[in-house]
């Protein structure tokens, strides 16, 4: 936004002025264009702050500062995972011929059921009571 004509203080556009200093040597800082200002304008009253900032602002957009990105902030709150539900007590099942095979595969089905239940221990659990209700000998 640009400043107001009457904005200026004492007549005197520190935004512009600092520009045009910063343009003829840039190699100065900020302190040595405050003390180029108070001898160019010796009646004015400059803020050190403000004179800082239109420096600052002087640099950024002569390309002489180079601007950072600013970082994503981390959303913790939303990324957290939900806490593991207690897991089912597993029964391994092996033959005599060969265990290792048969104990691989009771914990893939072990992982399927736990896939198609959306990994929900109680939905698994449900599904495992159900299913050994209906086969009732």
């Amino acid at each position: 936004m640009a400043k107001r004509a009457g904005a200026a203080q004492d007549g005197v556009n520190v935004t512009r002025e600092v520009l045009a200093i910063v343009e003829g040597n840039q190699g100065l800082r900020g302190s040595e264009v405050l003390a180029q200002l108070k001898e160019k304008f010796p009646n004015a009253t400059f803020n050190n702050n403000s004179v800082q900032v239109a420096f600052a602002n002087a640099r950024r957009k002569l390309g002489l500062t180079r601007v950072l990105a600013r970082r994503p902030r981390k959303k913790t709150l939303l990324s957290r995972r939900p806490k593991p539900a207690a897991a089912l007590p597993v029964t391994v099942v092996t033959t005599d011929a060969s265990p290792g095979i048969a104990a691989v595969a009771v914990l893939q089905s072990a992982r399927d059921l736990l896939k198609a239940a959306d990994g929900n221990v109680a939905t698994a659990r449900q599904a495992l009571d159900l299913v050994a209700s209906l086969q009732m000998d």
